[in-house]
C-alpha cells in the first residue's frame, strides 16, 4: 500500500512538475516575479509564506528529479526488455498466423465439405421420397401378393398332409406287399420243397421196389440154404447160437431204452427258461445265485441243455459287446447258436423257436450307443417261428426310447450270408454282415460288423443310432401261466421284481438295476 502511494504521490508531482514547466509554470514565475516587485527590497524581510512556497517548490523540484532519473532508467530497461522478446513474440506471432491461416482453410474446406453433404443429403432425401412414393404406390400389389403367397403356402400345406397320408399308405400297401411277397416266397420254397420230396419219394420207390425184388431173392436163396443146412447139420447147435443172439440183442435194446428215459427224466427236471428258474428261486425251492448267473436250461420240446445267463426273469438270448464273437456265420450256424453266455452270445434259432413258440414272450432290448447314452425298445409280444417257416419273426407292442425300427422287419425270415430271404434288391446279410431278420437292409441290425455296423433306426431324429453294445432278453408274459409239468411244480407267481442290466462292456459283470415292469425311463 505505502509503495503504491508513494508511486501516486511521486506521479502526481511529476505531473505538477510538469504542469508548472508548462502554461501554468510559466505564469506562477509571473506572479512570484509581480509579488518581488511589490515586496521590499530588503535583506532582513522575507515572508514566510514565500519561503514556504519556494521550499515546497525546492522540495518538489528534488523529487521531479529522482522522478526523471527514475523513469530514464526505465525506460532504458524497458527498451531493453522490448529488444530481447520482440522477435520471439514476432515469431510465435506469425506462427499462431500460419496455424489460424491452416485453421482456416481446413474449416473453409469443411465448409465446402458440408456443402457438398448437405446437397447430397438433399439428393437422397429427394430419391428417399420418390422411393416412399413408389412403396405406396407398390404396397397393394404387394399386399395382394402376400395374401396370395400365404394361400400358396397354405395348399402346399394342406397338399403335404395329404402326401404324408399318401406315403402312409404307400408304406402300409408296401407292408403288405412285403408280407405278400414273404408269403407267396414262403409258398415257393413250399412247393419246392414238395417237388424235392415228390423226386425224393420217387427215387424212395423205385429204390424200394428194386430192393423188394433183391430181398426176395435172398430170402429165397437164404431159405433154401436154410432148408439145406436143416437137413445136415440139425444136430450140430446152430439153432441154440441163433437165439442167444436174440436176447442179447434184446437186453441191450431194453438198456438203450432206459438211458434214454433217464435222459428224458433229467432234461424235463431242468427249468425251460430264466421266468421259471426266477419263480423257484422266489419260492425258496432253488438255491441259485442272483442276477447275472448262469444256468443250463431246457426250453420245451428240445431234447438237448443249453447254458444262458439270467437276469432276473429275463433269459439273454444276444449280446453285443466288444467285437471278439464273429457274427459274419451262416444260417445254420445261427440256427444252433454261437459264443458264450457270459461274453458275446447268440443262443440260436432253434432255440428261440422253442422258447417262444406258446406265444407267451416279451421282449427286451437294451442298446449304449458309442456316445454311452442308453436306449430301450420293449415289445409286448415276440415269437420265433419255426425251422421250416425260415424262423419268421413275430413281433408287436412297442414301447420306449429308442423308436420301433423292428417293426420294419416284422414277419420277415431270417437271412444269413449264405441265405438271402429279404425282400431288398440286394443281399442285405452279404452286404451288411451278419444274421437278422431283414427286410430291406439296415432299419435294424444288432448282429452286423461290429465296427458301426450294429444299426437301429431312431424315427424321432431321422437317423441312425450307432450302437456300441446291444442286450436282448426275453421273459414269459405276466398274463401267461406255465403249463405241463412245470406248473404243477411251481407254486403261483409272485409280482415280478426283475432286475434290468445294463449292457456290459469289456470290464466285465454288468451293473444291476431294481424296476417295475413298466418300461424304465432313461436319462
Amino acid at each position: 500500500m505505502d509503495g503504491g502511494f508513494l508511486m501516486v504521490r511521486k506521479t502526481s508531482s511529476f505531473r505538477l512538475g510538469q504542469i508548472g514547466r508548462d502554461g501554468s509554470g510559466a505564469q506562477h514565475k509571473q506572479q512570484q516575479h509581480e509579488q518581488q516587485s511589490i515586496l521590499p527590497h530588503t535583506i532582513d524581510f522575507v515572508e514566510p509564506e514565500a519561503d514556504h512556497r519556494m521550499r515546497h517548490q525546492r522540495f518538489i523540484r528534488e523529487q521531479l528529479h529522482e522522478l526523471e532519473v527514475k523513469q530514464s532508467v526505465l525506460k532504458r530497461q524497458l527498451s531493453e526488455l522490448h529488444g530481447h522478446r520482440l522477435a520471439d513474440r514476432l515469431r510465435a506471432v506469425e506462427i499462431e498466423q500460419r496455424r489460424l491461416a491452416g485453421a482456416s482453410f481446413n474449416v473453409s474446406r469443411q465448409i465446402a465439405g458440408l456443402d457438398k453433404l448437405h446437397g447430397s443429403m438433399l439428393e437422397l432425401l429427394e430419391d428417399v421420397e420418390a422411393i416412399q412414393g413408389k412403396f405406396e404406390k407398390t404396397v397393394p400389389d404387394m399386399r395382394r401378393e402376400i395374401a396370395k403367397v400365404e394361400f400358396g403356402v397354405a395348399q402346399a400345406a394342406s397338399e403335404q398332409g395329404l402326401v404324408r397320408e399318401e406315403v402312409h399308405n404307400a408304406a402300409k400297401s408296401i407292408q403288405a406287399v412285403a408280407v405278400s411277397v414273404s408269403a407267396l416266397q414262403e409258398e415257393r420254397d413250399t412247393v419246392k420243397r414238395l417237388q424235392a420230396d415228390v423226386h425224393e419219394l420217387q427215387g424212395e420207390m423205385s429204390r424200394l421196389r428194386s430192393a423188394a425184388l433183391l430181398h426176395r431173392e435172398l430170402a429165397h436163396n437164404r431159405l433154401e440154404k436154410l432148408e439145406a443146412d436143416s437137413k445136415t447139420d440139425y444136430n450140430n447147435g446152430t439153432a441154440a447160437r441163433r437165439l442167444t443172439e436174440l436176447e442179447r440183442t434184446t437186453k441191450l435194446v431194453q438198456q438203450l431204452e432206459s438211458v434214454e428215459t433217464e435222459y428224458e427224466s433229467i432234461i424235463n427236471k431242468l427249468p425251460r427258461d430264466c421266468s421259471q428258474i426266477e419263480r423257484m428261486r422266489t419260492a425258496g425251492t432253488a438255491n441259485q445265485p442272483g442276477d447275472g448267473g448262469l444256468y443250463l436250461i431246457a426250453p420245451a420240446e428240445q431234447h438237448h441243455p443249453l447254458m444262458t445267463q439270467c437276469f432276473g426273469e429275463w433269459t439273454t438270448v444276444q449280446r453285443r459287446q466288444d467285437g471278439t464273437v464273429d457274427f459274419n456265420r451262416s444260417w445254420e450256424e445261427y440256427a444252433q447258436g454261437f459264443g458264450t453266455p457270459a461274453g458275446e452270445f447268440w443262443i440260436g434259432n432253434q432255440a428261440l423257436h422253442h422258447l417262444t413258440q406258446d406265444n407267451c414272450s416279451r421282449l427286451r432290448i437294451v442298446m449304449q450307443d458309442i456316445y454311452d447314452n442308453t436306449w430301450h425298445a420293449d415289445y409286448a409280444t415276440f415269437r420265433i417261428d419255426s425251422r421250416d417257416a425260415g424262423f419268421r419273426l413275430e413281433l408287436a407292442g412297442y414301447s420306449g426310447n429308442a423308436s420301433d425300427a423292428f417293426e420294419y422287419q416284422n414277419r420277415m425270415q431270417f437271412s444269413a450270408i449264405d441265405v438271402d430271404r429279404d425282400i431288398s434288391n440286394t443281399h442285405c446279410a452279404g452286404n451288411y454282415e451278419g444274421g437278422w431278420w431283414f427286410s430291406h437292409c439296415q432299419h435294424a441290425n444288432l448282429n452286423g460288423r461290429y465296427n458301426l455296423g450294429l444299426t437301429w433306426f431312431d424315427a424321432a431324429r431321422n437317423e441312425w443310432i450307432a450302437v456300441k453294445s446291444s442286450h436282448m432278453m426275453i421273459a414269459r408274459r405276466p398274463d401267461c401261466g406255465l403249463t405241463g409239468a412245470a406248473a404243477t411244480e411251481l407254486p403261483p407267481s409272485p409280482e415280478p421284481t426283475s432286475g434290468l442290466p445294463v449292457p456290459m462292456g469289456t470290464s466285465g459283470s454288468p451293473p444291476r438295476q431294481t424296476i417295475t415292469t413298466t418300461p424304465p425311463s432313461f436319462v
